[in-house]
């Protein structure tokens, strides 16, 4: 297929058509209510887990890597909510329809790959994850005593880098699922960037408790956008010029991650390879 074939063309509706498109994908997730259910539940058994967890770690301590008690607490619900606002079916999705063929559909579609991706995860995430969004930030303030937002200040600039995190996740998804197009299988690959990015995002950890070069990298790389930046800003361990600079950096990730994934996808459908059949 050649390059005038797969770029997007200049369409007038085309906002309207990824905003249908984000309608779809919210009526599909309120349709397999089962499943949206059954993934805010194991969110929740992790969480549990979790603070278990840092209960016996806390024990007979005030503070760990500068982080009280309540500190962790606040960042555990925060964290695993937050990395809920786009689940595993935008990788998926994404790989399913590349292995059987369906990429096709999308391949001859008049709109562009990548934000198409990001309209369906849009309409997902409002379902699933600001339910797990909310049933977090709700349960924590009634029953589990986590910390309300550093000043109203912090609650907006949270909101603001929430935003940006989401966006930067959907992106470095997007871009890692595109290895499917040059390879056989791609469960591994899910599983694997899962994994990456709930170490690197501190959504395990705080970045804080990395050991060595880890930390150091995981510091700088886009992915501590998606969970570690937010929750800094909203404890208030980030403020004045670090603050500035914590977003200054999603940004920068954010407009870099958009010009590589406007590229990528178009290098991917070149090198398509039909594997269903």
């Amino acid at each position: 297929m050649s390059e005038l074939a797969i770029a997007p063309p200049k369409h007038p509706s085309a906002l309207k058509r990824y905003v249908s498109i984000a309608r779809m994908a919210l009526q599909q997730t309120l349709a397999y209510r089962g499943t949206t259910l059954a993934t805010v539940l194991i969110l929740f058994l992790w969480i549990a887990i979790l603070f278990s967890f840092w209960n016996s770690a806390y024990a007979g301590r005030e503070e760990i890597a500068g982080y009280t008690h309540r500190d962790m607490r606040t960042y555990i619900l925060l964290a695993y909510a937050i990395n809920a606002l786009v689940g595993w079916r935008v990788a998926r999705g994404m790989m399913g329809r590349i292995r059987t063929g369906e990429i096709v559909i999308d391949m001859v579609r008049p709109l562009n790959y990548r934000t198409t991706q990001l309209a369906i995860a849009a309409g997902g995430g409002v379902i699933e994850g600001c339910i797990s969004f909310g049933i977090a930030i709700g349960l924590g303030l009634l029953f589990f005593d986590i910390r309300p937002p550093d000043s109203p200040l912090a609650a907006g600039l949270f909101i603001f880098s929430v935003l940006l995190g989401f966006v930067t996740k959907v992106l470095v998804v997007f871009l890692i699922s595109l290895l499917t197009f040059w390879t056989l299988q791609g469960v591994g690959i899910m599983w694997a960037q899962g994994s990456v990015i709930a170490i690197l995002s501190g959504t395990l950890v705080p970045l804080a408790l990395l050991p060595g070069w880890i930390r150091v990298v995981a510091e700088v790389l886009p992915l501590r956008g998606i969970v570690a930046t937010p929750v800094s800003i909203y404890i208030g361990t980030a403020d004045g010029l670090a603050l500035a600079g914590l977003l200054a950096l999603q940004l920068a990730w954010l407009a870099a991650l958009w010009w590589v994934t406007d590229r990528a996808w178009l290098r991917a459908f070149r090198a398509v390879e039909i594997q269903g059949g």
